[in-house]
């Protein structure tokens, strides 16, 4: 496990989900034969992780059963979101494995299969070519499998040699040396204890801005006569409208954080390999009230593609933190004052927690001060051709992760013609004790009417 992928490996938020709409019958022994194939396809679908001496952490496939599959009756079309807000309350058994599980809600006519992945084998694109691989699989399943291993991104991408990375890199060597007198290392029980914690008292919400094939179509034809992708002209439109709603983030917040796949970016190419393999930019940017909306998407738009169409590999510039000090500073140390009673049920975490004067506590002092305001995830359209059984794709919802910590995080996908974009979650909020359902729910019917499509506001979260 490289350190990229560890960032995103104990926190309780990090699960990515991706629900994806069926129509037509499927067959739950051809979906689980299609399953189990595309799992010899991709190693990272069938792994556990064991530590070492060191406490590093190592993906390995011994002895780890297949992928599991849950069958459920399906009796509604919101049924899907009721059985996710349970499932991603559900940790993974990271000493067992896999790293990864489906439920399948079937019904004769539509079914629901929705993914659940921990953040340090995938992200947003590895699970929409993950769907792509079982449905086509799944069609043709005589084909033959061929194993894509995955890379080391931190080999792939080489960042620069800066002034502000030397001064990084002194930092985290004298954390290190603090944390070598006295490190802790946590567990898959203090990762269990902590993921059921955290999510013991809330949920997962989600609200939804969604798009018919006739509105995507013509959101499609606007943006192209302004010159912008949708995806920038949706994010536009949802920093309009928080600024509307809500007002300007904080001074420190007034930036913009997008990941982006870096299979298309790299060379040689990587192909669609299941693994984590995103990069991102992050930029500062406010909403100017002298400017229209098409002139600040435009803004907007020039401002990612400008970053993104240039490999800027300095998100990858990773600091050689000792591997139990990640751990302690991306997944425990944020949670001590929002959970503090989580940390009495293993004995690592209540010693953890009563060593205040610990190097993390210095160092996540001002995490959440540097927190980009808005990150939107943007994986755009995945097409799989329809069968002659009439099996289809219909429509992906991707849910780049549930957290509280920054203000706005968006979603977005498209399949069937369709596209949909999340504004996941954590309900109520850890900090407030409030659901921040309702003002998320006019936030996204403002921006439904910057978009120009006012007749599609609710006072739902899904249509």
């Amino acid at each position: 496990m490289s350190r990229l992928e560890r960032l995103f490996f104990m926190r309780p938020v990090y699960t990515v989900i991706m629900a994806a709409r069926i129509t037509g019958a499927v067959d739950p022994a051809g979906l689980r034969q299609a399953l189990d194939a595309t799992a010899r396809k991709h190693p990272l679908l069938r792994v556990k992780v064991v530590f070492d001496e060191r406490h590093e952490a190592w993906f390995s496939s011994e002895g780890v059963p297949p992928v599991p599959m849950r069958i459920v009756q399906r009796v509604s079309d919101r049924q899907w979101l009721d059985e996710l807000k349970e499932e991603a309350r559900v940790p993974f058994d990271i000493n067992r494995g896999p790293l990864i599980r489906f439920v399948l809600l079937q019904s004769p006519d539509v079914s629901d299969i929705l993914l659940l992945c921990n953040h340090s084998i995938c992200d947003g694109m590895a699970l929409a070519n993950l769907v792509r691989d079982i449905l086509i699989l799944y069609e043709d399943p005589a084909q033959e499998v061929s194993v894509i291993n995955p890379p080391d991104v931190l080999d792939l991408v080489k960042p620069g040699i800066s002034l502000p990375g030397l001064v990084v890199r002194f930092f985290v060597g004298l954390g290190n040396r603090k944390w070598q007198k006295n490190p802790y290392r946590f567990s898959a029980d203090d990762y269990a204890a902590l993921y059921r914690g955290y999510w013991e008292t809330r949920k997962p919400g989600l609200v939804l801005l969604e798009f018919n094939p006739e509105e995507s179509a013509h959101l499609l034809a606007t943006c192209r006569s302004h010159g912008i992708t949708v995806g920038s002209a949706v994010s536009a439109a949802f920093l309009a409208a928080r600024t509307d709603i809500v007002g300007e983030f904080p001074k420190n917040q007034q930036t913009v954080m997008v990941p982006f796949d870096l299979r298309r970016r790299l060379t040689p190419p990587v192909g669609n390999v299941f693994c984590f393999c995103d990069g991102g930019v992050k930029f500062p940017f406010s909403w100017s009230v002298k400017k229209t909306f098409w002139e600040n998407a435009k803004d907007l738009h020039k401002e990612i593609h400008s970053r993104v169409e240039v490999l800027d590999p300095s998100c990858l510039d990773i600091p050689s933190f000792e591997p139990s000090f990640i751990d302690a500073l991306t997944a425990f140390g944020p949670y001590v004052d929002t959970i503090p009673e989580v940390f009495a049920r293993t004995d690592t975490m209540r010693r953890f927690m009563k060593d205040t004067g610990n190097v993390v506590f210095s160092f996540n002092r001002n995490y959440e001060k540097d927190l980009p305001g808005f990150v939107p995830s943007n994986i755009g359209r995945i097409d799989v051709p329809e069968s002659p059984g009439g099996i289809r794709l219909d429509r992906l919802i991707f849910l780049p992760g549930i957290s509280e910590l920054g203000p706005l995080s968006l979603g977005g996908a498209g399949a069937g013609g369709r596209m949909a974009f999340s504004l996941p979650f954590v309900d109520p909020s850890a900090k407030t004790g409030i659901s921040p359902e309702a003002e998320l729910i006019r936030i996204r019917n403002r921006a439904f009417e910057i978009l120009g499509f006012p007749e599609k506001v609710s006072d739902k979260a899904l249509e």
